[in-house]
């Protein structure tokens, strides 16, 4: 089945309800846990920890990974240069734990308006370059090439320039933001935005953007004041034979763009 590429129609704002029962049972710090961390700037020299990093847990923990089958264990190349790719703009940032250990990342990137309606002329292209059955999905590559083919779509749909003057060629861009499960619930994933609000402030910027894919990620934006501009239901990305390409846990159930006025 084809899906077609179009801007949804616009309603009222999206409430997120009480979902606390239906969460997975993740291990968070406890009330009494006293470990520290400090915010840090991550770069080009960063990449071999933040990719074990993000190996070790975001490639197998986030929604969209997971609901197209990747593993614990596979690999895939195309997976980590997109994850990476923005990292040697120096921009990102990490929390680290008193012994050295990375517990966080927020991969950050700059959105030029001209790269912008080059992906927006890119989703539209791949729009109809559907698998006939997602479940004969075997090599990392093709099932991290649905997932980005999701994203380009999202980006797509947001149309995030249009959010700001004409003026403006560049924005800020929150490409991944990942805690380690052991130190959720102390304030990890704020910390980084925040930071990274920071830098792009000092840069200049007037307009943050974060897909969010995961409903845990879309929360914690929103109660930082960020608002939600588009929102793609992931039931309509089907296979061929009308399959569901991300077969989502609830509550994960749509790729959420939002965005922070500066």
């Amino acid at each position: 089945m084809a899906v077609q590429l179009q801007q949804q129609t616009r309603t009222s704002p999206f409430v997120f309800p009480d979902i606390r029962s239906s969460l997975p049972d993740i291990p968070v710090a406890e009330a009494t846990d006293n470990r520290t961390f400090e915010v840090v700037r991550l770069g080009g020299k960063d990449r071999p920890r933040v990719t074990a990093f993000l190996r070790k847990f975001f490639y197998h923990d986030e929604p969209l990974n997971v609901a197209i089958g990747l593993k614990p264990g596979d690999r895939s190349p195309d997976l980590e240069d997109f994850s990476l790719s923005t990292l040697d703009e120096g921009i990102s940032v990490g929390a680290v734990a008193a012994d050295g250990t990375l517990v966080g990342v927020c991969i950050n990137g700059i959105l030029s308006r001209e790269e912008d309606e080059e992906g927006r002329r890119e989703a539209l292209k791949e729009a109809d370059d559907v698998p006939e059955d997602v479940t004969a999905l075997r090599d990392p590559d093709e099932k991290f090439g649905q997932v980005k083919r999701l994203l380009m779509r999202t980006s797509a749909a947001g149309n995030v320039f249009a959010q700001v003057p004409a003026d403006v060629d560049k924005i800020f861009d929150i490409f991944i933001l990942s805690v380690d499960q052991s130190w959720r619930g102390k304030g990890i994933a704020k910390k980084l935005l925040d930071h990274s609000r920071e830098i792009a402030q000092s840069e200049q910027h007037k307009l943050i953007r974060v897909i969010c894919t995961s409903f845990v990620s879309a929360l914690i934006v929103s109660r930082l004041g960020y608002r939600c501009i588009d929102r793609q239901e992931y039931k309509q990305f089907v296979d061929k034979k009308g399959q569901r390409l991300f077969p989502t846990p609830p509550p994960h159930d749509a790729a959420t763009t939002y965005v922070l006025d500066l």
